[in-house]
């Protein structure tokens, strides 16, 4: 009975002593670390929030710069847009509503055939007229006009020429140092040909008024061998008579002889002192190999007769 009694005194000892142990360490825990057991208490985690923050910064800053998020790396790098195409300043396509300008040189041949001559007259020869100048070109939506100052030479060798009604004795021998200067304006419609706007065909007209400068000479002519009957357009087989009387060939009609002058329209004679320019229909064929450059054949009637010329302009 002693033994056993002392046994459970014992054991009662060793459970008190365990359990203010157990008690003083819990009290010291909940002094220590209020912080940290209530985290765990709310979120049930073992780490506390400031170490979360910290671990995720250090995460960032040791990510490579090369180194991409797993949905980052399947993203394709942005493409630039590509430069839009540049313009090309030579393009000879002329868009429609803006006005195209030209300063260049205009040369012309002006064919006065024989034939053209003897429907008013008899005799003549055929002339040929150069004309050169400047031409100032203005084109919008098809329609063209050609402004152009041209000089003309109408310097003629001598022929034979009479009126129509006159008879065989009438004969005058003409001859001209006369020059021109026009001013002329070509109204021309616009008739693509290719679609990039280098060759086309121009159809219209032109009008325009020259001023008369020179010499028109006329004076009677007669047969050079007596007796015979040369052709008029054998102008070495005839002379020029020196005065009237004589000869039928040598009236008194008039009184050209010699080097007799022709007056102008204004002293009361038969030279005119401005002569008109009309042609139509006119036909050019237009070929533009670049912006800046405009090339033109031209052919055409006027009043004087045929005519054919080309000419070159500068885009301005």
């Amino acid at each position: 009975m002693y033994h056993l009694k002392m046994g459970r005194q014992l054991a009662v000892g060793v459970h008190a002593r365990t359990a203010a142990l157990a008690t003083l360490a819990a009290l010291l825990g909940a002094l220590c670390f209020p912080a940290t057991a209530r985290a765990q208490s709310e979120d049930g985690s073992d780490s506390a929030p400031d170490d979360s923050l910290a671990a995720e910064k250090q995460a960032k800053d040791e990510q490579a710069p090369g180194d991409e998020a797993p949905g980052e790396k399947d993203k394709l790098p942005e493409t630039p847009p590509e430069p839009a195409e540049a313009a090309d300043d030579n393009s000879p396509f002329e868009k429609d509503g803006k006005a195209h300008k030209f300063i260049g040189l205009r040369l012309r041949n002006v064919i006065v055939p024989k034939f053209m001559i003897n429907l008013f007259a008899d005799g003549g020869a055929s002339v040929n007229v150069f004309m050169i100048g400047p031409e100032f070109t203005s084109r919008k939506n098809g329609l063209e006009i050609d402004l152009a100052l041209s000089y003309a030479d109408y310097s003629m060798d001598p022929f034979l020429f009479k009126g129509k009604n006159d008879d065989q004795f009438a004969w005058e021998m003409v001859s001209s140092d006369m020059k021109l200067v026009y001013f002329t304006s070509d109204l021309l419609f616009d008739v693509p040909i290719d679609e990039k706007g280098r060759f086309s065909l121009l159809v219209g007209g032109g009008v325009g008024i020259g001023l008369v400068f020179g010499n028109l000479y006329r004076a009677q002519a007669f047969p050079g061998a007596p007796g015979s009957n040369p052709s008029p357009d054998d102008v070495s087989a005839w002379n020029k008579c020196s005065a009237g009387g004589g000869s039928p060939y040598c009236d008194f009609s008039n009184n050209h002889y010699g080097d007799y002058d022709e007056p102008s329209w204004i002293n009361g004679g038969a030279k005119p002192s401005v002569f008109p320019w009309i042609s139509f229909p006119q036909v050019s064929f237009r070929y533009k190999p670049i912006k800046q450059l405009q090339t033109r054949l031209d052919a055409g009637f006027s009043i004087t007769g045929l005519f054919f010329g080309l000419s070159a302009g500068y885009g301005l």
